[in-house]
């Protein structure tokens, strides 16, 4: 029978200042969306596209003789971007999904995680769909956007949830889906005869 601890009580208070500070980010990152594309199409066509493209499309916009984005530049964004996104999605979605019991209690969280990938996909393929596509391809970058931000906040404040939550009781569950007692498996272990039955039936069985 396989035996991992389930005390998570040691690193909620990290995970719950690390939740924090993702939305922290979340909120700075939205800041400067806000004041470098804005929130209407113009602005993400002229950031991407160039003011000239913007101007025929947006006639009564302000020019903000902006130049094109090169590919050069938008690929050295989608790589820094796509490992800063990779890693930092993996932490989040693993930290959520160790805080929640097996079976139904995590559908939620997978799903959750698909998004939060999804989105992050799409918000660095958009610049290049942006910058070489056609231009009502602007419309859907801010939406992109807002969805990582949202998919990434729900996580977050899920987080924050679990991790102000009372601390799991001193039990353990192996693979076979019985609760053991952690005293009681150490006694055995010891070859010492344990006082009383040390499976016990459970229905949800949080692993990490």
């Amino acid at each position: 029978m396989s035996f991992r601890l389930q005390d998570h009580a040691f690193f909620r208070p990290a995970v719950l200042v690390f939740s924090l500070f993702t939305l922290a980010q979340l909120i700075t990152g939205s800041i400067l969306y806000v004041e470098k594309i804005g929130l209407h199409p113009a602005g993400a066509l002229e950031f991407y596209a160039g003011s000239e493209k913007m101007l025929q499309e947006y006639p009564d916009r302000p020019d903000r003789f902006r130049n094109p984005a090169t590919f050069h530049g938008l690929l050295k964004t989608a790589v820094s971007h796509s490992l800063a996104y990779g890693l930092f999605a993996f932490l989040l979605l693993h930290l959520l999904r160790s805080l929640l019991p097996d079976g139904r209690a995590r559908k939620p969280a997978e799903w959750l995680g698909l998004l939060v990938y999804l989105f992050a996909f799409l918000d660095i393929l958009s610049g290049f769909l942006i910058a070489y596509g056609p231009s009502y391809m602007a419309y859907f970058r801010t939406p992109v956007f807002s969805a990582f931000v949202g998919s990434v906040s729900l996580c977050a404040l899920w987080l924050i949830v679990l991790s102000l939550q009372a601390s799991n009781s001193p039990y353990d569950w192996g693979s076979d889906g019985r609760r053991v007692d952690v005293a009681e498996h150490r006694k055995s272990e010891e070859g010492e005869s344990p006082n009383k039955s040390s499976t016990k039936q459970t229905s949800g069985a949080p692993s990490v």
